[in-house]
């Protein structure tokens, strides 16, 4: 009886996000899809999913700061935070985690609760410049380590995703 109800709960969440989402102008991408916004997500654009080119993900509150990434020394990124991503696309009470794609098909998990909290981002931009493919680019998932170093414990270095290319909310 309690699962059922779990289930009807998430559908009248995900109604009443739907419902809400009406009302906004749902822009399309107009360059080439950099990344595609899956799973529980309120606000699409194509199907089930929302597809980002790069104007869109760069149009979305950006952050940027410095950070000594593991595999390239001190970086400048800039980029929207997973937070923000989420706010936009609009995910329900409940969701459990949040799923980095890669182009190489590599998944890297964040807690739903760390995406909202921490200002851990998905890089577009380096020093000001389009994040090239020799840095992971074009879209980066980049954690804040020298503000946050316990995060360093929750998500090591191997977390660090490159070349994402997809963001999935699951429950």
């Amino acid at each position: 009886m309690k699962s059922v109800s779990k289930v009807l709960l998430g559908v009248l969440i995900v109604t009443l996000m739907v419902v809400s989402a009406w009302g906004k102008d749902v822009p399309m991408p107009a360059g080439d899809v950099v990344l595609t916004v899956s799973g529980t997500i309120a606000l699409t654009n194509n199907g089930d999913v929302f597809d980002f080119d790069m104007d869109m993900l760069k149009a979305l509150p950006t952050l940027t700061y410095q950070v000594e990434d593991p595999w390239m020394g001190t970086q400048v990124y800039t980029g929207v935070t997973l937070k923000a991503l989420l706010d936009y696309v609009g995910i329900p009470t409940g969701t459990s985690k949040v799923v980095m794609i890669c182009s190489d098909e590599k998944e890297f998990t964040v807690a739903t609760k760390d995406a909202l909290y921490y200002p851990i981002m998905l890089a577009y931009a380096e020093s000001g410049d389009d994040l090239p493919a020799s840095l992971g680019g074009p879209v980066k998932l980049v954690y804040p380590y020298d503000a946050y170093p316990d995060l360093q414990n929750i998500y090591d270095e191997n977390n660090w995703a490159w070349y994402v290319v997809g963001v999935r909310v699951e429950y």
